[in-house]
């Protein structure tokens, strides 16, 4: 598997992660940027594409790490260049739009599977990528458009050597689950930190870190997190419906001074925390 070529076209925190795991792991990476002369400190040991026809024509499995506004046109560009038998994979953090029109762009070309690692930062940019990103963490792929299970294991493969662990999903599930566990938790925290700032800002210079761990992910990129909510517009709202009733019980419970239901709201949510792993 060492011996695979890699693109990584965009090299921010994802794909600049992705370029410097897919170093460490053995693999020759080849990354294309359109600007940002970091690339070559920070990348050193990539090879730097000229342009996306050349990265398409130099690469086994590509990784498409770029906004999800441009995901759609870079895969146009690069399947004119994709070898037959090549891999491609989007890391974008909702998979249906891009999905449905990646799934037409490449599916006569060569192997299509989107992937996910649940990794990442309120940090943004190619200085904020790490090797380690991905280690512990999981990796989603949905191989809902390819059959193919040499592909699927040759995408696996790429996650376990970058440190994760490969957990596959169909595109509907993918989108489902992330809008609880990602996109609602980082809608929450910049609600929190706009309710903080409006309602009591003097109170902010006596935060601790409750409220800091509560909203670092609101420090994350507006225009990122922008598309990314709208793209799971639907998913994300059902959830804040959801929530919204949960919220309309907590008044409820501290209406009514009623210190029973408080004691097995907060039982419930610190036996579930402590579920999590890590």
């Amino acid at each position: 598997m060492g011996c695979l070529n890699v693109g990584v076209v965009g090299t921010g925190l994802i794909g600049g992660s992705i370029a410097l795991a897919g170093i460490r792991a053995g693999y020759r990476v080849f990354v294309y940027e359109s600007g940002g002369s970091a690339v070559h400190t920070i990348l050193g040991q990539a090879i730097r594409a000229t342009d996306l026809a050349n990265l398409a024509e130099s690469s086994d499995l590509v990784f498409i790490a770029t906004p999800i506004s441009v995901i759609t046109d870079i895969a146009k560009t690069l399947a004119s260049g994709i070898r037959p038998g090549s891999l491609v994979s989007d890391v974008a953090s909702v998979k249906g739009p891009v999905f449905r029109a990646l799934s037409e762009i490449f599916g006569q070309r060569c192997f299509y599977i989107p992937s996910h690692p649940m990794a990442g930062s309120e940090k943004s940019g190619l200085e904020a990528a790490r090797v380690n990103l991905f280690e512990g963490a999981v990796t989603l792929l949905c191989p809902d458009a390819c059959p193919d299970q040499s592909a699927l294991e040759r995408l696996s493969q790429f996650w376990k050597r970058a440190g994760s662990s490969p957990l596959v999903l169909d595109v509907p599930t993918h989108d489902r689950l992330v809008a609880a566990v990602s996109h609602l938790p980082h809608l929450l925290a910049a609600i929190l930190m706009l309710h903080a700032t409006r309602s009591a800002p003097e109170g902010l210079s006596l935060s601790g870190g409750g409220f800091r761990d509560s909203t670092r992910i609101a420090a994350g990129s507006p225009d990122l997190w922008k598309e990314i909510l709208l793209a799971n517009r639907s998913d994300l709202l059902t959830n804040l419906y959801r929530y919204r009733g949960a919220v309309d019980e907590a008044i409820q419970i501290l209406e009514a001074n009623d210190a029973k239901r408080l004691q097995a709201l907060l039982d419930a949510a610190k036996t579930n925390r402590e579920k999590l792993s890590g």
